[in-house]
């Protein structure tokens, strides 16, 4: 054992050390690296996140009240919530890739197509019993459930 130890120690006194120091610079700056991209990742969640919970708390997750004008007040929040969409989407895995950029166009037809006029259709026919049920569903749960799938790609793993 001693001569293996010794034969390692000779090496390492003819060897030049500068190919080692490159390789622990280079191990070094990874790591550095793999930090700022894990904080910039965070802050692409938190920017994502923090939107919807602002821009969307009377609506999200508990449901307080529906505003009025429901399409200019969706569609008014709709840059500042793609922007922050296409900063998340560098984070997203590729293999889950499809399924973000499907959940946001469905979220974003949802917001254009709203209209007051459907949710006073829908209150009408919830409302009176004699009415057959419409096959729309309710906007309130749609948008809760459009929400919920963009938020679920805020969860990495």
């Amino acid at each position: 054992m001693d001569e293996i130890i010794n034969q390692i120690a000779v090496y390492f006194e003819t060897v030049p050390l500068w190919p080692f120091i490159i390789f622990g610079l280079l191990g070094i700056a990874a790591v550095m690296v793999d930090i700022v991209n894990r904080r910039r990742r965070d802050m692409a969640v938190e920017s994502f996140r923090y939107t919807i919970e602002i821009e969307f708390a009377d609506m999200y997750p508990q449901h307080k009240r529906w505003p009025k004008d429901i399409n200019t007040y969706l569609t008014a929040r709709l840059p500042e919530m793609y922007q922050n969409f296409e900063v998340l989407r560098l984070f997203v895995p590729q293999k889950n890739l499809l399924s973000y950029n499907t959940d946001w166009n469905n979220f974003r037809d949802f917001c254009r197509t709203i209209s007051d006029e459907k949710i006073a259709a829908f209150e009408q026919a919830s409302i009176e019993p004699n009415q057959t049920p419409s096959q729309e569903p309710d906007p309130k749960v749609v948008f809760h459930e459009l929400v919920t799938k963009l938020l679920r790609h805020t969860e990495f793993k």
